[in-house]
């Protein structure tokens, strides 16, 4: 995540409705919804198998999520996603169109050969640029070489990106009320406390919160302490004057 007081930029629901809509390659738009609806990381959605696609339990299986070289250190992190109902045909429909083949986003070049991140990513920001959402976050500047000059250059990094994608499914399913163990445990994160920074950037939540805790005018919270109406005294007095009757004839 980086930096941990940094809260990341997520996706509204207006703002995902524009996206899948500005989406006109039928790969990037299969590729968008997968980690959209499975929150998936850039590298996962691109390196998903056919084989790995359980259409009838609905699931996903991620394999070696934070490892990628588990051949040669022996370790690597699985993981089971499940799949929403409404992502069931579309996924069948795509699983037709590439038939026979390995990958689940098969490579323009190379059947043989998975999409490759930095396609996807160039491909997403034009679908994003063509929603109006390509906003400059910041400049960072650093240094290359050209035809072995060292140079000075600037590049550009704006607000979304394809790792957006994964931050909105986590906050909208906070805000859907789904607790943060199970978002954690189906993002993926080590620690909980990796998936607590969305808690933080829920709006719905933090809304929620705001509206229970002022949901009671402020009048109405200090009735009690008003002084009572006159016939609020004048009851007061009449019980006052029964009490002293009785007292006087219970000492006649």
């Amino acid at each position: 995540m980086g930096d941990k007081n940094k809260l990341p930029d997520v996706f509204n629901v207006e703002q995902l409705v524009k996206l899948f809509d500005a989406v006109d390659r039928p790969k990037v738009a299969i590729a968008s919804a997968l980690t959209f609806f499975c929150g998936l990381r850039l590298s996962e959605t691109c390196n998903l198998k056919v084989e790995d696609i359980d259409l009838t339990n609905k699931r996903l299986k991620i394999v070696d999520a934070k490892n990628s070289r588990r051949n040669l250190t022996g370790y690597g992190k699985d993981r089971y996603v499940p799949i929403p109902d409404l992502m069931i045909s579309p996924i069948k429909k795509w699983l037709e169109i590439i038939s026979g083949g390995k990958w689940f986003l098969p490579s323009h070049k190379s059947p043989d050969s998975h999409m490759r991140k930095k396609s996807l990513h160039e491909q997403f920001q034009e679908v994003v640029k063509k929603a109006g959402l390509l906003i400059p976050s910041y400049e960072i500047e650093f240094k290359t070489r050209i035809k072995g000059k060292l140079q000075n250059k600037k590049a550009t990094r704006y607000k979304y990106h394809f790792h957006t994608l994964r931050h909105a499914y986590a906050t909208y399913l906070l805000d859907k009320g789904v607790d943060l163990y199970t978002i954690s445990n189906l993002l993926g994160h080590n620690q909980i406390t990796t998936t607590q920074i969305y808690a933080r950037i829920s709006d719905t939540k933090r809304n929620q919160a705001i509206g229970v805790a002022f949901n009671t005018p402020l009048r109405s919270q200090i009735v009690h302490m008003q002084p009572p109406s006159i016939e609020e005294k004048m009851l007061e007095v009449k019980k006052l004057e029964l009490e002293v009757r009785k007292m006087e004839l219970t000492q006649s």
